[in-house]
């Protein structure tokens, strides 16, 4: 069964944001469901295709910071996607103040725990992995260890149970944009 996890962004919202900005091309590429690549990296192909892995802090997640004791046990393999649920996207409708304001965040610690696991992407249901200035200074680390940071996915709720999925993810190339949107689509064997 095929889960979509990519957010569909309003037009008149999206013209809206991209009204108000000097380069509408950089913006464009952070809005909805996206990949950060502040280094301009090369993301290699295979990175298409990935185990899944479904963190659901979505319990504590707007209390504090998500630590690495928040998800003790479970297994995270190598050149996985791991997906963060924390229920933002669920709770919150893309594109409003709720949902942008003061989002769920994880720790410096939980961040290094991961990239010591040679993952391939962290996702996440909200606008990212760190909030304010330390939002690009943790992609851009993620993206020096070949893990990139994709950001307000949704429907994570549906992998709650899910035991094996995979994970697609369809990125457009474009050499100038930092943001590159995506196309994430979860694969539940049965």
């Amino acid at each position: 069964m095929e889960i979509e996890l990519t957010t569909k962004v309003d037009k008149k919202l999206m013209e809206q944001w991209l009204s108000t900005q000097e380069n509408k091309h950089i913006v464009a590429g952070h809005i909805g469901t996206h990949l950060d690549t502040y280094n301009k990296s090369a993301i290699p192909l295979e990175y298409f295709k990935n185990i899944g892995v479904l963190l659901d802090v979505s319990g504590i997640s707007e209390e504090r910071e998500i630590e690495i004791a928040d998800i003790a046990g479970i297994d995270i393999p190598q050149n996985s996607f791991v997906l963060i649920r924390t229920a933002r996207s669920e709770n919150e409708a893309y594109g409003t103040t709720g949902y942008f304001s003061n989002h769920p965040q994880l720790s410096q610690d939980l961040i290094d725990y991961l990239l010591g696991k040679k993952i391939r992407f962290i996702g996440i249901d909200c606008s990212g992995i760190r909030r304010g200035d330390e939002h690009e200074k943790a992609d851009r680390l993620c993206e020096s260890k070949g893990v990139y940071v994709i950001e307000n996915l949704m429907n994570l709720d549906k992998l709650v149970n899910a035991i094996n999925f995979k994970v697609y993810a369809l990125w457009f190339n474009d050499e100038i944009a930092t943001g590159l949107p995506c196309r994430i689509i979860a694969d539940i064997e049965h």
